[in-house]
């Protein structure tokens, strides 16, 4: 499948990327890392679209999340490095949201379905990741 364009709206931003701080995470915590599938490139620019507001979105959540684990003793130095990443630019979820507003590709459908699918495959990513915490702590 090949790769949709990045739209022109969005130019100047980038969604952060978390995946090395996440693996680096996993190793402080001594949790298994095993590769899952990659999410599919989506087809169409509103696709693309409704996959970076979960994904940009995540990171209001990730807030709450970054106070909770602190009182446990995760850092940005440990256990808790894609959170401060993740954290460290409040103001892109809102500098996302006017680009959003100015896209000329937007089809609502479209975009809440990719949206739908990225939430699924994360589910399935976390039982994924669930049964290799059983397994190799069990």
């Amino acid at each position: 499948m090949s790769r949709v364009r990045w739209p022109e709206s969005l130019s100047g931003w980038a969604p952060v990327s978390l995946s090395v701080m996440m693996q680096a995470d996993l190793q402080d915590l001594q949790e298994p890392h095993s590769p899952i599938p990659a999410f599919p490139p989506p087809a169409s620019i509103p696709a693309l679209l409704g996959v970076l507001y979960v994904l940009e979105g995540s990171s209001l959540g990730a807030r709450f999340l970054a106070r909770q684990v602190s009182a446990l003793g995760y850092t940005q130095d440990f256990g808790a490095r894609h959170l401060a990443i993740q954290t460290a630019s409040p103001d892109n979820w809102q500098h996302f949201l006017r680009l959003l507003e100015s896209a000329s590709e937007w089809d609502a459908d479209v975009a809440a379905d990719a949206a739908h699918s990225l939430f699924r495959y994360a589910i399935d990513a976390v039982r994924h990741t669930d049964r290799l915490t059983e397994t190799s702590h069990g």
